[in-house]
């Protein structure tokens, strides 16, 4: 079995209670979008679960997709252990996975900045046709703002080929507030939120800055 550098990542990361625990903005999700109205979530570049694995335990159906096969191993295993449902399936975000309006939610936290603009505006439009009429889509991406912006090598518009990433696909975009509207074609936007934070790394101290987009298809 060949692996990847996410399947190294995510192998190295077994241990880190930071990747296991749900952001608390996602689970505010849960209360606005309930199951019963909600059922069919999609978490898209899902990690470790730890936003597919809450939902599942609140009663909805949930598939989860990522790139790499050791992640969604040790979602398999977390979730027989806490007893619930989920769908895991291998694949890359940026291609077309499942049939129009398969799905009422939609999370991509962290994801689809990895890459050039134009595969993040791919990203997009494929969740819009994944959702049905009325489905939602959350999304988190890095701002102008962020401390990495600038960082490394920059090798298209707000795009850089990072040198002190954590991950291992080091090639960032970093949008502003219009580059949020126009993702939103076909969408209402609920919500637009810049949230920013400090956080640590080897004793060095990071600013992060990203936006936080919650926004419903439009119903033809």
């Amino acid at each position: 079995m060949e692996f990847s550098n996410w399947d190294i990542f995510w192998a190295g990361s077994e241990e880190k209670d930071y990747w296991k625990e749900p952001d608390p903005f996602v689970l505010e999700l849960i209360a606005s979008y309930p199951p019963e109205k909600f059922p069919r979530v999609l978490d898209l570049g899902c990690g470790m679960g730890r936003h597919a694995l809450v939902f599942a335990r609140h009663g909805y159906q949930v598939t989860a997709v990522d790139s790499s096969q050791i992640a969604l191993a040790q979602v398999e295993e977390r979730a027989k252990k806490m007893g619930v449902p989920v769908k895991n399936i291998p694949g890359d975000y940026r291609a077309p996975l499942f049939a129009d309006e398969s799905f009422d939610m939609v999370i991509c936290y962290n994801v689809i900045y990895h890459g050039l603009r134009e595969e993040m505006v791919r990203a997009i439009n494929l969740c819009q046709k994944y959702l049905k009429p009325g489905g939602v889509l959350f999304l988190t991406c890095p701002t102008r703002d962020d401390g990495k912006y600038g960082d490394g090598e920059q090798i298209a518009p707000h795009t850089f080929l990072s040198e002190n990433s954590t991950h291992p696909d080091a090639v960032h975009y970093f949008s502003d507030s219009n580059d949020i509207d126009c993702f939103c074609t076909g969408f209402e936007v609920l919500s637009k939120k810049k949230r920013e934070y400090y956080w640590k790394q080897d004793d060095i101290v990071n600013f992060s800055s990203y936006w936080q987009l919650t926004a419903q298809k439009i119903e033809t």
